[in-house]
């Protein structure tokens, strides 16, 4: 679906004009020498941070999370982190996954959850556990394009800046995410639980990672809107839906960041490479026990063949389609760098070659339950994961 976007908003490029006035943002995003100093509305500074920052930037945070760590409910018989890609309503299957990994008796709690776009959508139920089963399931089959978009091509054409307006995405998100859900996250996060879900700051062009268990930990108003903004961000596809604006402030001066998918920096994600997770675990005494990482990639990661159809809307689609499978590849690569650094086993699972259905708009439900009835047919089967990476897609 993601593609089928990217091809769309390729073609209205070529014909988009540019409004400069209408659109310039110097004066309500962050200066250029100080933008880092700004934080956000709703959250202390730790909560969020630049997934690419220097190690010396780091040093709190690493504090912050070797202290937690010694929470960890699972970390000596073993951690365990679920991270969750990208995908549009291919995010279907990943909810399908978990709904039948639940139904098989052998879905571990996770002590970490990471999300990214349809992920960062999922990761708050997931990271609840099997009881918000249903809701991921209500959210992925019964959910239609007009739920999530609403499409105004001649608008992006003539000024918008973007093909459609998310204000359903946004009414969905609260409806969703209430306060008595985000009070559970809370609960989990003061357990020493973690998650966390990625957003792209484009003023930026820099990964953001934000540590939504510590936010809805506040309890407050401010919290509980931050935490909808970034994960309707991370499901933003720039040029396509619209763009969120997160306010930020630095004293008494106040800013608005612009805030997209997550999937424009990064397709996967677990914790920062920064991060020495060797040394949190033997502090938890963990080292060596079975540690696992649990990639669910919402797409189709294998290469097809296919004789391609020379129509611009088709190159582009094929032609993003490329790129995303690339960056997969490349972020999947760098999970498992870091696993074998650290001593975890890494295991995959992703939409098999085989699916070949294709959906008819946006977010279609039709669609969307035939992925979702294969993913909880994967989740039932505990040999689905795949556990030699390396040799997987060669």
């Amino acid at each position: 679906m993601r593609a089928k976007v990217w091809a769309i908003v390729f073609s209205v490029l070529l014909v988009a004009g540019c409004d400069v006035a209408r659109h310039n943002r110097e004066a309500e995003a962050p200066p250029a020498d100080r933008y880092e100093d700004f934080q956000p509305v709703g959250a202390e500074w730790w909560m969020r941070i630049y997934e690419d920052a220097s190690d010396e930037d780091f040093r709190e945070l690493i504090k912050y999370y070797e202290a937690k760590s010694g929470q960890w409910p699972n970390g000596r018989d073993g951690l365990n982190i679920l991270a969750l890609s990208g995908g549009g309503q291919d995010g279907a299957f990943g909810a399908g996954v978990l709904h039948g990994w639940s139904q098989s008796g052998k879905r571990p709690e996770f002590d970490m959850v990471t999300g990214i776009s349809t992920g960062a959508l999922i990761a708050p139920f997931a990271f609840l556990g099997p009881e918000y089963d249903d809701r991921l399931k209500e959210l992925y089959t019964e959910t239609s394009t007009q739920d999530i978009a609403n499409f105004d091509v001649a608008g992006a054409v003539f000024g918008s800046g973007y093909l459609a307006s998310t204000k359903p995405m946004a009414n969905a998100i609260r409806e969703h995410l209430t306060p008595e859900v985000l009070r559970a996250v809370a609960e989990e996060s003061r357990k020493g639980r973690s998650l966390l879900i990625g957003t792209t700051n484009i003023d930026a062009e820099r990964p953001v990672l934000w540590d939504i268990g510590a936010i809805a930990e506040q309890e407050t108003p401010e919290a509980y809107q931050l935490i909808r903004r970034v994960v309707q961000a991370s499901a933003s596809i720039p040029i396509a839906f619209e763009p969120v604006r997160i306010p930020v402030r630095l004293g008494d001066i106040e800013r608005t960041e612009l805030h997209v998918d997550g999937g424009l920096t990064r397709e996967i994600f677990v914790y920062p490479a920064a991060l020495d997770m060797r040394r949190v675990l033997r502090r938890v005494g963990a080292s060596g026990h079975n540690n696992t990482i649990w990639l669910l990639h919402n797409k189709r990661l294998e290469k097809r063949y296919a004789a391609q159809d020379t129509r611009l809307l088709k190159m582009g689609e094929r032609t993003f389609e490329m790129l995303i499978r690339s960056q997969s590849l490349g972020n999947i690569d760098t999970i498992l760098s870091l696993a074998a650094r650290d001593g975890f086993r890494a295991h995959l699972l992703s939409i098999p070659a085989s699916f070949e259905a294709k959906p008819r708009e946006a977010f279609d439900r039709v669609y969307m339950g035939e992925l979702f009835d294969l993913g909880a047919k994967y989740g039932r089967d505990p040999g689905s994961w795949r556990r030699d990476q390396q040799k997987a897609f060669q």
